[in-house]
């Protein structure tokens, strides 16, 4: 899994990513809320453990930016914790919590009993789009869509994030690369294809933004 540690420690940050790098994880740190946001937006992450203590921002309002935009399950690491703040971080989304001083191993268990729950979706459904991630297949009313790679890739992206707007840059980083060398337009004719081949407006321009999912298509389908 692609993990997330965000820390202004480096004992903290180290200790934690020797321990998901020897469970053959790929850990991604920050130490500061900034970056952590800007790894969140770039990533496609599986898990997030988050500090609630950092120099610039408090980790509740990164916790709630991460689950009011995407489906990634979120660890809270604290040096002391009140059942008020427990109860708060809970609300905005926190699947779980670690006081400190732990033990890694714990946090390493914590985060494989979680995986599990972001997983377990191999169908995504939007409406009447069923979008099968085993077989990158997409079904529409449980017919068949052939879509490119590209194609597919996009639509799973927007439909596993249904709330977030995505730029075409955000679009291209996220399953391009950050360095990807791509036209940005390239992604508007990607877009409309998709639209052409499911004969609905699934995808939802935002104007000056981006693209996200249709609401209201999804909620006039069902």
């Amino acid at each position: 899994m692609k993990v997330l540690i965000v820390d202004d420690e480096d004992k903290i940050t180290n200790v934690l990513a020797s321990y998901f790098d020897r469970n053959g994880d790929t850990t991604y740190i920050a130490y500061t809320g900034e970056t952590a946001i800007q790894l969140v937006d770039q990533v496609p992450l599986d898990m997030v453990i988050l500090d609630l203590m950092l120099p610039d921002m408090n980790g509740e309002d990164i916790c709630q930016y991460v689950k009011s935009n995407y489906d990634i399950p979120v660890i809270m690491l604290t040096a002391k914790i009140s059942i008020e703040s427990k109860v708060r971080g809970f609300e905005i989304g926190a699947d779980d919590y670690v006081v400190k001083p732990f033990h890694p191993k714990e946090v390493l268990v914590r985060a494989e009993r979680l995986l599990p729950e972001s997983k377990k979706k191999q169908v995504i459904k939007f409406g009447e789009l069923e979008l099968h991630k085993i077989e990158k297949q997409l079904f529409l009313n449980q017919q068949s869509v052939q879509l490119t790679q590209h194609e597919y890739n996009i639509l799973l992206l927007l439909a596993e994030n249904p709330k977030k707007i995505f730029s075409r840059d955000d679009i291209i980083q996220k399953l391009f690369g950050y360095d990807a060398e791509l036209n940005p337009r390239i992604i508007d004719q990607h877009i409309k294809n998709i639209r052409k081949k499911t004969e609905r407006d699934y995808i939802q321009t935002v104007f000056g933004l981006g693209y996200k999912m249709n609401d209201q298509v999804k909620k006039n389908e069902i």
